[in-house]
């Protein structure tokens, strides 16, 4: 009631203002409903307010709609991203297993008898891949 109170006590532009934005201020159609009567009974019509274009904040409107959007697609988004890596996540895996065997016997080819050169690790093996395949290509360039 107070709302209703303090809306009576503003000017036309005011209450125009409230009518147009009442969404970006957070208020309700109840009190964009009062706001309108008030200038219906100041000699504003609904059409007036619609000719002048005081009836909606279309650039407003527009800019939310795109909000919403953006918030929708980027969650989209997200979880596919998250769903793609939980799937590949374990195919990864396995090659990244294949590879370290594929060091290992790397190694016994050319008559070592050590494990493998470097401390495996799943977080280092994107790193890891240029430095072994370097350090595997110098290697075999030195068998005769």
């Amino acid at each position: 009631m107070e709302d209703f109170d303090i809306l009576k006590r503003f000017d036309n532009d005011k209450l125009i203002d409230v009518v147009k934005n009442y969404k970006r201020y957070g208020y309700d159609d109840e009190i964009r409903d009062y706001a309108i009567n008030l200038l219906e009974e100041r000699g504003w019509s609904v059409e007036d307010l619609k000719t002048f274009g005081y009836w909606e904040n279309s650039d407003y409107e527009e800019a939310l709609i795109q909000y919403k959007a953006y918030c929708r697609n980027s969650l989209i988004a997200v979880c596919v991203l998250v769903l793609s890596l939980c799937m590949l996540a374990p195919i990864y895996l396995v090659f990244v297993f294949m590879a370290y065997r594929n060091v290992c016997k790397f190694y016994q080819a050319l008559g070592r008898k050590e494990e493998a050169v470097f401390s495996f690790d799943l977080c280092w093996h994107v790193l890891l891949f240029f430095y072994l395949k370097e350090k595997m290509k110098e290697e075999l360039k030195g068998i005769r």
